[in-house]
C-alpha cells in the first residue's frame, strides 16, 4: 500500500492513475479529508455499493456512512492495533438504508499537501454471517461435549485425541476435556481396558470397518467397573482417505445390571422347584414356571390369561379368601396353607406366599405366589391333627376340640348378645347291646347314632362323642324355646329307631340334658356340668326324653 500511495503522490494530477487505479477497481475506495472526514472522492464501485450518485457521496462525511460511535470507532483501531493488523471492521450504512459489515484497509496520503485517508472497502456480510453460524455452531458442539452424558470423541489416524467429551474426562481423572487432546488410549486407561479399545479400532484405521453396538467394560474415576454400548467408524477426508475415527459410547450399567439380573431372575424361574404363578391386577395368569405345571398338572398355554378359580378346590370357606384379600390389601403380603385342585381333580396341598408388585407410588402391578408342595406333609398333619382331636371311632370332634369349640362359641354368643345351648345325650340301655351283642355290635350301633344326630341337626350345629356312649352337643344362636325342643324331639325319634347290624336288630334310645347360657358367668366346665346334670334327670325322669335346667332358661 505505502508504494501504491507513494506512486499516487507522483502522479495525484495524473487523470491516467485515476482511470488505470482509482476507476477501475472493483473494491470499492474511498478518499476521505482528515480534517473533517468529508468525502472527497469515490470510485465507481463505491457509488455502486452505497447506491448514491458522485454528486450525493461527496456531499457526505464517513460519519454518515460508519455507524460506529467515535469511543467505538476508537476502541476497534486500538484492538486492531493490538492484534497487529492493518485493517479494520466496520458497519456502513447503504443509501437504501440497509446496513452492512465492511473490512476496511486505510492509509494516510497526501494530495496538494492536504492530508486525506485512502480506504479499500471489502463487504464481509456474508462472510460474518457465515462466522456467527459456525461461532454459534462451535458454540452448541462444544456446550454438547460439555454436557453430553454420553462418551463421544474423534481420534486422528494415529489414534490420538482430538476432542472429547467431557464425561470421558471425568472417568479418567482429567478436570477438563481439552486436556486429553493429543493423548493415546494408553496414556489415558489402564493397559487391559486399552488393549481392547487399541484392537477393535485397528479393523476402523486400516480397512474402514464400522464398529456398530459393541460392548465394553470401562471404569469410572471410583475404580468401579461399568459397562458401555459403543459405535465407532471411519472420518474421510475429500479424496476418501481415512484421517481418523469417530465413536459414541453410551454408558448401559444400569441396562446391562438389569438384563444380568432379569437373566438370572429367569434361570431361577425356569428351575427353582418352587412353583411361581404371576398374576396381573385383574388376578389373571401372565406367567407360570415348569414347577407350577408340574404341580398343577396344566401347561403353560392352558392357564395363560385364565383367572385363578381354574386352581379353586372348595376345600376353604369365603372368610379364607376375604382375609386373605384383606391382608393383599393392607400389607400387600399374604402366606398360609392352600388345598388346590389339579387338572385331574385331585387336591394338592401348597404353602403359598403371595407378594404385590407396586411400582414407585405405591400402585399395585402384578401378584406373585410360590406354591411349596406340602401335600404329604399336610396328609400325615391331618392324621395326627384326626387323632388328637377327632374320636377315632365315629369321626367326631372328641372331647378335646369339643371344648375349643365351645370356647369359641360363648365368646362370639357374648360379642353377638345371642343364647347358645349346651346338650349331654346318653344313650338308654346301651349296656344290654353290648352284653348281649359284642362290642363289635355297640362300636357300629355308636357309629351309626352319631351319623344320625348330626343329620337331625342344623350344618352350624356341633355334636362331638365324649366318650363311651355319651354325646355332646352345641347349638348356637337359639331364637326360640320351640325350635330347639324340636330340634332335640328329632334327635331322640333319630336315636330311637331300630338298629340292624349284621347280626342282629336292636334298639336304643336317648336321654338329652340341655343348659341354656345367655351372658352368664360360667365356665365350659360349669356348663357341661349343669347340661349333665340336666341329662340325669332326663333319665331318672323315665329315659328317651330331653329335660331343659329351668333356671337357664330366659327366653
Amino acid at each position: 500500500m505505502t508504494k501504491s500511495l507513494s506512486v499516487f503522490n507522483k502522479a495525484k494530477n495524473s487523470k491516467q492513475y485515476a482511470d488505470n487505479f482509482f476507476e477501475s477497481s472493483k473494491a470499492p475506495m474511498l478518499i476521505i479529508k482528515q480534517e473533517n472526514g468529508s468525502i472527497s472522492y469515490a470510485n465507481s464501485a463505491a457509488i455502486n455499493y452505497y447506491g448514491y450518485s458522485h454528486q450525493q457521496i461527496t456531499k457526505l462525511k464517513i460519519t454518515d456512512i460508519n455507524q460506529l460511535s467515535n469511543n467505538e470507532i476508537q476502541q476497534e483501531i486500538t484492538l486492531a492495533a493490538e492484534e497487529k493488523r492493518d485493517y479494520f471492521f466496520f458497519t456502513h450504512k447503504l443509501a437504501n438504508g440497509q446496513c452492512k459489515e465492511v473490512e476496511v484497509h486505510s492509509g494516510p496520503m497526501t494530495i496538494d499537501k492536504e492530508k486525506f485517508l485512502y480506504s479499500i472497502i471489502h463487504d464481509i456480510t456474508e462472510r460474518r454471517a457465515v462466522e456467527q453460524e459456525l461461532n454459534e455452531l462451535n458454540s452448541d458442539f462444544i456446550t454438547l461435549l460439555e454436557n453430553t452424558s454420553d462418551f463421544i470423541y474423534f481420534k486422528d489416524i494415529n489414534c490420538r485425541l482430538r476432542f472429547c467429551s467431557q464425561t470421558l474426562a471425568v472417568i479418567t481423572n482429567h478436570e477438563n476435556w481439552r486436556d486429553m487432546i493429543g493423548k493415546h488410549d494408553l496414556e489415558i486407561f489402564p493397559p487391559n481396558t486399552a488393549k481392547i479399545y487399541i484392537e477393535e479400532e485397528l479393523p476402523i484405521i486400516n480397512k474402514g470397518d464400522s464398529l456398530i453396538d459393541k460392548i465394553n467394560p470401562h471404569y469410572d474415576q471410583d475404580g468401579r467397573e461399568r459397562w458401555v454400548c459403543t459405535n465407532k467408524w471411519p472420518v474421510f477426508d475429500a479424496d476418501k482417505k481415512i484421517i481418523g475415527l469417530c465413536g459414541i459410547s453410551r454408558d448401559i450399567t444400569a441396562k446391562h445390571q438389569m438384563e444380568e439380573e432379569q437373566r438370572i431372575s429367569a434361570s431361577v424361574f425356569k428351575h427353582v422347584s418352587d412353583g411361581i404363578l404371576i398374576t396381573n391386577t385383574n388376578r389373571k395368569v401372565i406367567k407360570v414356571n415348569d414347577a407350577f405345571c408340574k404341580l398343577s398338572g396344566y401347561s403353560s398355554a392352558e392357564v395363560i390369561g385364565k383367572p385363578l378359580t381354574f386352581l379353586k378346590s372348595d376345600y376353604h370357606d369365603t372368610e379364607f379368601f376375604t382375609c386373605m384379600h384383606n391382608d393383599l390389601l393392607q400389607n400387600k403380603y399374604w402366606q398360609g396353607d392352600v388345598w388346590n385342585k389339579r387338572k385331574d381333580g385331585t387336591l394338592f396341598a401348597s404353602r403359598v406366599s403371595i407378594n404385590a408388585v407396586t411400582n414407585k407410588q405405591g400402585n399395585v402391578l402384578n401378584y406373585i405366589s410360590t406354591f411349596v408342595d406340602i401335600t404329604s406333609r399336610l396328609r400325615k398333619y391331618q392324621k395326627i391333627e384326626q387323632m388328637a382331636y377327632f374320636d377315632a371311632l365315629t369321626g367326631l370332634p372328641n372331647r378335646v376340640l369339643f371344648k375349643e369349640i365351645l370356647t369359641k362359641a360363648l365368646a362370639k354368643a357374648n360379642d353377638t348378645k345371642t343364647r347358645l345351648v349346651i346338650c349331654f345325650l346318653d344313650l338308654d340301655n346301651f349296656k344290654y347291646v353290648n352284653d348281649n351283642y359284642g362290642h363289635k355290635t355297640g362300636d357300629l350301633l355308636l357309629v351309626e347314632i352319631a351319623k344320625r344326630i348330626k343329620s337331625s341337626m342344623n350344618t352350624y350345629d356341633t355334636v362331638a362323642r365324649m366318650g363311651g356312649d355319651e354325646f355332646a352337643m352345641i347349638i348356637p344362636n337359639l331364637k326360640t324355646l320351640e325350635k330347639l325342643k324340636k330340634t332335640l324331639v328329632r334327635i331322640l325319634d333319630a336315636c330311637s329307631k331300630p338298629f340292624n347290624s349284621p347280626d342282629n336288630t336292636s334298639s336304643v334310645s336317648a336321654s338329652i340334658g340341655c343348659c341354656i347360657y345367655y351372658k352368664h358367668n360360667f365356665y365350659e366346665q360349669q356348663l357341661l356340668s349343669i347340661a349333665d346334670l340336666a341329662m340325669y334327670r332326663a333319665k331318672n325322669n323315665g329315659k328317651n326324653q330331653y329335660y331343659i335346667c329351668p333356671d337357664d332358661v330366659r327366653l
